[in-house]
């Protein structure tokens, strides 16, 4: 139910509320270039969008190039192994219940812009370390950013 502009509640016994649920259905998508990212890593790759006119890479993908502002429609296959540029310990699941340390890393892959978040291990792990993706078997993957298991120190 929606309020006019014109009519404000002066007073906390004049508010409104709803008894009962709300049904909503929604729906997101990853866009183009995130569907073709994702489907690749279905197929166990990292593809990323790479501008036809300036040569520029990007993590995450994206439609357009933020440098010459023109639409990318070429993608490239990147080599499973990048750079640890941060790391970060969580001891909370996502459910925000209390777990075992987990590592996450923003990794970097060489000529992209940007990079990903992900889960990374390896003995003497830190900032500089090169790590590389470790896909989930073919039959487990889904088409998700987790199709990547984790990253491991090489």
């Amino acid at each position: 139910m929606s309020m006019p502009m014109k009519e404000r509640i002066t007073s906390v016994d004049r508010q409104r509320t709803w008894e009962g649920e709300i049904p909503f259905h929604y729906e997101y998508t990853a866009g183009v270039s995130g569907e073709r990212f994702l489907r690749g890593l279905q197929r166990g790759k990292i593809l990323v969008p790479k501008c036809g006119n300036c040569g520029r890479s990007y993590l995450p993908p994206r439609a357009y190039c933020t440098n010459c502002f023109l639409e990318i429609t070429s993608y490239v296959e990147l080599k499973p192994t990048g750079r640890v540029s941060a790391l970060a310990e969580s001891h909370v699941d996502f459910q925000g219940r209390r777990s075992k340390p987990r590592t996450f890393a923003f990794v970097t892959f060489a000529g992209v812009t940007g990079g990903l978040v992900h889960f990374a291990e390896g003995k003497g792990l830190r900032i500089g370390s090169s790590v590389r993706a470790k896909f989930k078997p073919a039959a487990k993957r889904k088409g998700t950013l987790l199709d990547i298991e984790t990253f491991v120190k090489t």
